[in-house]
């Protein structure tokens, strides 16, 4: 029957389903159905609405959102881009560059005749671009070249000796151990990560008898380098070259912090001081 106002006896609009209540009384007329009995019986969505329903289930919307967000990122943030260099500090830049290569590599050929060392590597490359073209980055202080270098270095020479054997999976581990190891350590430097490929990468030719290095893999007999992997020779041997390589890393990158010291202060700015802290 239709239920009743409360405050004026008029018929309500709407429907009582499954009990009646009698005005001014708590009497019930008809006992409530059971809990189970008044639940819907569950039947499958339909056709046209299953899709939604699976999508609903496996939280596609949410993942919708969060690639929406993600790819959205690829935008950029619409940083403005840096001004650019004055004249004078470019100059300087080139000076620095210079200066740093032409001494490391003019050192080389002695060192390399008096303890095989070589010690021209391509980590000197970035490594000048960082001292003398942004003298100012954190990863450019004088920690983190020696430190950086050497943190690296050990990694590279640590997985050059474990895993020289299998260079395909040596070389991943030490650049990935290698940057971490300079994030948690707070001694961020790029090249670091270049030392540490080059440890698991590249031996001195002359670790090795002349048989091991087959045509076409070596520049020359005469170079210092032969770019093949380590995985037929013994640890002693992956060790006492890895050592040699990292030795040489080191002197060139002290060679370098000291060109950019003799360079990079010559800047007339007083707050253009280098380097902006040691440790």
């Amino acid at each position: 029957m239709p239920g009743v106002d409360v405050e004026d006896g008029r018929q309500a609009s709407w429907p009582l389903n499954s009990f009646d209540i009698e005005i001014g009384s708590s009497h019930i007329d008809e006992e409530p159905q059971s809990v189970e009995a008044s639940k819907p019986v569950p039947t499958s969505p339909p056709c046209s609405d299953r899709l939604r329903w699976i999508k609903a289930s496996l939280g596609f919307s949410a993942l919708q959102a969060a690639s929406g967000i993600y790819f959205r990122r690829w935008k950029g943030a619409h940083v403005k881009h840096p001004a650019r260099s004055k004249i004078y500090k470019a100059a300087l830049a080139w000076l620095g560059c210079f200066l740093s290569i032409l001494l490391v590599g003019g050192i080389f050929g002695w060192v390399d005749q008096q303890w095989s060392l070589p010690l021209m590597l391509a980590s000197f490359g970035p490594t000048a671009a960082l001292l003398y073209g942004s003298p100012k980055l954190p990863a450019a202080q004088p920690w983190n070249a020696m430190g950086g270098t050497v943190m690296s270095g050990l990694v590279g020479l640590l997985f050059r000796v474990l895993l020289g054997h299998k260079a395909w999976i040596a070389r991943p581990l030490a650049v990935a151990t290698s940057v971490g190891l300079l994030a948690v350590t707070a001694s961020p430097f790029p090249p670091g990560a270049a030392t540490a490929l080059l440890m698991t990468t590249i031996a001195p030719q002359n670790t090795f008898p002349a048989q091991h290095c087959e045509s076409g893999n070596c520049y020359n007999n005469a170079a210092a380098w032969c770019i093949f992997s380590t995985m037929e020779h013994s640890y002693l041997a992956r060790l006492t070259g890895g050592c040699r390589i990292l030795l040489a890393n080191v002197m060139g990158q002290v060679a370098m912090v000291i060109v950019a010291l003799l360079v990079n202060n010559l800047d007339a700015d007083p707050a253009e001081g280098y380097p902006q802290r040691w440790l």
